[in-house]
């Protein structure tokens, strides 16, 4: 048995502009992690690195303006091996929205609870990135899920 993410958010941005930055990897590391490198194509790889921690995503679906599907690459995060991530891009009633999924986590992945979380803050990154041209990539994003304590 497996768990996934959900997430959604209304972007005031065209679908255009919200594709291009999560498949951008210049504009990718605008909000969510400053060293984002690779190109985004079918078969690619993009390379997302947090610290000393590379996360390698293959890219398995681009259909411009509409959907875009990643395959976590061994040799990065505990526990994201084999998951998958999807941006649904769509409209309803006038507005624009992304809808995130990150699927096929193992029940026992200790990391669940904590990329739920850094997700919902991304996703604001994101949000703030495409409406006002600043995000807040990793490091400068949200200290809300710090993977160890602050020293006091």
């Amino acid at each position: 048995m497996s768990r996934e993410i959900w997430h959604e958010i209304l972007i005031n941005a065209s679908a255009a502009e919200i594709y291009d930055a999560v498949t951008d990897a210049k504009k990718l590391a605008h909000w969510w992690t400053t060293d984002t490198r690779g190109v985004s194509v079918e078969g690619g790889t993009l390379e997302f690195w947090f610290g000393g921690m590379c996360q390698p995503m293959e890219v398995t679906l681009l259909e411009p303006g509409e959907l875009v599907r990643w395959k976590a690459k061994q040799g990065g995060a505990p526990g994201w091996t084999d998951t998958q991530l999807e941006f649904k891009i769509f409209r309803d009633k006038g507005k624009t929205f992304l809808h995130l999924r990150h699927s096929n986590w193992l029940e026992e992945a200790a990391l669940f609870p904590h990329c739920s979380m850094g997700w919902a803050i991304f996703l604001l990154s994101l949000k703030e990135f495409v409406e006002t041209g600043k995000g807040r990539p990793f490091p400068y994003d949200m200290p809300v899920n710090l993977w160890e304590p602050p020293q006091s």
